[in-house]
């Protein structure tokens, strides 16, 4: 379970010093520390809830997004979130792995994201749509359809089917409030092949 400094300290008023009781735990295991402030009972603790504490607003995005949607077939090793009032890219190593933190548009943060659960604990996470969008808006000025065809199907190892049942209604409302050319390459790739 995720804790906070503030609720582990409400929770162990009863000690003459509450910050001395935390030091304590952490000291003999009890408790782990995530990153200043924050806390988990065990190391086996869902990890995806604990994104959005590090570091909020963000949900889920990018590679792990995908790979939760099953869009993309490997594994991530850190957890991968967006935001929208970041001023470079943050990076935390934890107990539980490493977080990462990315910037996207603010117009298109409250887009295609939806609740989610991990035994019982909430976090944001972006839908298979907002996840490729956010992905390839990291990826700079790809122009060419051939470059889009290769970065989905060889990099990403997306599969075509997978591709067409998309709700592309919606990655045609958000691609252009990212005011990307890759993700307006990724819509003229998209008409090309439906021709």
């Amino acid at each position: 379970m995720i804790k906070t400094a503030l609720q582990l300290q409400t929770e162990l008023e009863g000690y003459s010093s509450p910050k001395s009781k935390i030091t304590q735990m952490t000291k003999k295991g009890e408790i782990f520390r995530v990153r200043r402030g924050v806390y988990v009972t065990s190391l086996q603790d869902p990890k995806f809830p604990v994104a959005s504490v590090l570091r909020s607003p963000s949900y889920i995005s990018f590679q792990t997004a995908l790979s939760y949607h099953q869009i993309i077939p490997e594994r991530t090793h850190a957890i991968m979130s967006a935001g929208f009032n970041l001023d470079k890219e943050y990076f935390y190593d934890t107990p539980l792995g490493r977080y990462s933190y990315h910037y996207i548009p603010e117009q298109v943060f409250p887009l295609g994201i939806f609740p989610a659960e991990e035994e019982g604990a909430g976090f944001r996470i972006a839908s298979a749509e907002k996840a490729i969008c956010d992905t390839l808006y990291k990826i700079r000025k790809i122009e060419r359809s051939s470059e889009i065809t290769k970065l989905l199907f060889e990099d990403l190892r997306i599969e075509k089917e997978i591709l067409e049942s998309l709700d592309w209604n919606l990655i045609n409302f958000m691609v252009p409030l990212y005011r990307s050319t890759t993700l307006r390459t990724l819509l003229k790739w998209k008409g090309k092949i439906n021709e």
